[in-house]
Formats: C-alpha cells, sequence, structure tokens
C-alpha cells in the first residue's frame, strides 16, 4: 500500500520537479554571462562579408518569336523527330555501357 501510494505521489510531483529543474539550470546559465571577462567579447573577429551570390546573375533574356512553319520546315530538313528519337538512344547506349563497366 505504502508503495502505491508514493507512486501516486512521485507521479504528480515529477512535472513540477522537472520545472522546477528547468527555471534553475537556466538561472545558472544565465548568472555565468555577466562574469565573463570583456577580453574575450573584444577578441571575437568581425566577420568578413559575404560575396552576394547574384553578383554574376544574368536575368532571362526570351529569345524573339519565330515562325512555328519555319522551325518545321527545319526540323524537316533535318530528317523530322526520328532523328533526334536516334541522337537520344545513342547517347543513352553510350551511357549504359559505362555504367556497368568494371562491375
Amino acid at each position: 500500500m505504502r508503495f502505491i501510494m508514493l507512486k501516486a505521489f512521485f507521479r504528480h510531483a515529477a512535472p513540477p520537479a522537472r520545472a522546477g529543474f528547468f527555471w534553475a539550470s537556466a538561472l545558472w546559465a544565465c548568472a555565468w554571462g555577466p562574469l565573463t571577462p570583456a577580453a574575450y567579447a573584444a577578441e571575437a573577429a568581425p566577420p568578413e562579408a559575404a560575396a552576394s551570390p547574384f553578383r554574376h546573375y544574368q536575368g532571362w533574356r526570351d529569345e524573339p518569336l519565330q515562325d512555328w512553319r519555319e522551325a518545321n520546315d527545319r526540323v524537316g530538313a533535318v530528317g523530322g523527330w526520328r532523328t533526334y528519337l536516334r541522337e537520344s538512344q545513342q547517347q543513352n547506349d553510350n551511357d549504359v555501357e559505362h555504367a556497368h563497366h568494371g562491375h
């Protein structure tokens, strides 16, 4: 019976004890701040100026519109869509050969 009473007591006593421990540790950590010598603060090096990542940025340049008939004629002169398909398949075949080399 005594064990059950203690268990019931500690179950309800644990959250306030944890909160008290949290605040005590927070106060202890804050208490060391004013005790830190000012010499450590003076030794901190100033941060270097960061280079902007947008320094060499070039904005989007839209290509001028072309006549769709001329574009279709150009594709037909090259050999049509089958030529582009063959090129892409040849590139994929080369990639497969190199992917399994030495295994």
